[in-house]
Parts: C-alpha cells; structure tokens; sequence
C-alpha cells in the first residue's frame, strides 16, 4: 500500500497544493519517498497536478484535511481508485505513519462536501 501526503517544510500534513513536498510510504518496503511537490510553483491548477502526480506514483491512499481536494481533483482522484484518510487538522506525517493501523480505520472512499475547497 503507498500512502501519500502533501507536508510542509517540518514534516506537517498540508493541504495538496500547499506543501512544497509530497512524502509517499510504501506500506510493504517500510520506507518513504520524498519528491518536491510539482503544484507547489503553479499559480492555477495546482491540486489537479497533484492528484495526476500521486496517480503517476501509484499512491493508494491520500492522508487529508480539510480543503486539501476541490471537486475536480477530488473527482479524479476517486475515479482512479484513491483513498482517503481525513484528518481534522494537520499533524506530523511521521506520527501518522508511527499509527497507521489506527488512522486506516478511518479510510473512507468519499470526502463530505463541505470539506471540499470552493473557489471564494
């Protein structure tokens, strides 16, 4: 299983367009890949190319908060498969990870809509 998260610069999970890097965990290898999150420098466009970059890395699920998807990324990133474990706030990957088996059981396959972020 390889679980993805956009985190900022100390290790907190942000929202996807929002953490200059992406950390994904191979459940299986016991090991994480740090990349630098291609959406970060974007100006428009920014949670859909982080969605189609967690799809090119295979990740099956997606450790979230709130208005980390819009409805478009949120779309393709269901359509090909992905998972959700929401969290209500940011907190440090590597604790999330150090659980993982407690934050599995909150892996659900669809965000309620008002966690969505709408366009102001």
């Amino acid at each position: 299983m390889r679980i993805a998260a956009t985190v900022t610069n100390d290790g907190l999970i942000s929202k996807l367009p929002d953490g200059p890097y992406i950390v994904i965990y191979d459940s299986e290898k016991k090991d994480a890949e740090k990349y630098e999150n291609p959406s970060f420098p974007l100006k428009d466009g920014r949670r859909i190319a982080t969605v189609n970059f967690l799809i090119d890395k295979k990740a099956d699920h997606v450790i979230t908060i709130p208005e980390s998807f819009c409805d478009t990324s949120y779309g393709k990133a269901k359509n090909s498969g992905i998972k959700f474990i929401r969290l209500n706030e940011s907190l440090p990957f590597e604790k999330v990870i150090e659980n993982l088996s407690t934050y599995l059981n909150s892996t659900i396959s669809d965000i309620p809509e008002e966690e969505l972020f709408k366009k102001k």
